[in-house]
């Protein structure tokens, strides 16, 4: 039974890991204006002023760190990728119910969030590393809403 969750788990891993690479070389590929920008924790990107630009979602855990973002300068769309303390996701999930249009689920142990804001669409996929059981690994995408 552990080793068929595992190899779910491992899928799930893989899945949102490809999404992730095939977005980035969709945002770094020829024609358009990119940027990607790199951030030890909340503090250094508030500190960038990377909030205020739009380019991270606003639901990121507190106590986010390993911050990864990258947009498209032309298209309006991002993604990302984050880690966090897996002590702090039920205080999390707390929070993201309470923001207004947020959409929270989870299958197993993996955790989807939808909400739209700003003008774009959000969504976030938190699940456990599966190296380090007491870190959460996310990635995002977000695009304009029309």
């Amino acid at each position: 039974m552990k080793i068929t969750a595992l190899k779910i788990f491992l899928g799930l891993a893989a899945a949102l890991l490809l999404f992730v690479a095939f977005d980035l070389i969709r945002l770094t590929g020829p024609g358009g204006e990119h940027k990607i920008s790199r951030y030890a924790d909340l503090a250094a990107a508030r500190a960038d002023g990377a909030f205020e630009g739009g380019w991270l979602p606003k639901l990121l855990p507190p106590g986010s760190t390993h911050i990864v973002e990258t947009h498209d300068l032309d298209s309006n769309s991002g993604a990302g990728s984050f880690a966090f303390p897996s002590y702090q996701m039920d205080a999390y999930k707390t929070e993201v119910r309470q923001f207004g249009s947020a959409i929270l689920w989870e299958t197993g142990t993996t955790t989807r969030i939808i909400y739209y804001g700003d003008h774009s669409g959000v969504e976030l996929t938190i699940s456990p590393d599966p190296q380090k059981p007491d870190v959460m690994n996310g990635v995002w995408g977000m695009k304009p809403t029309r």
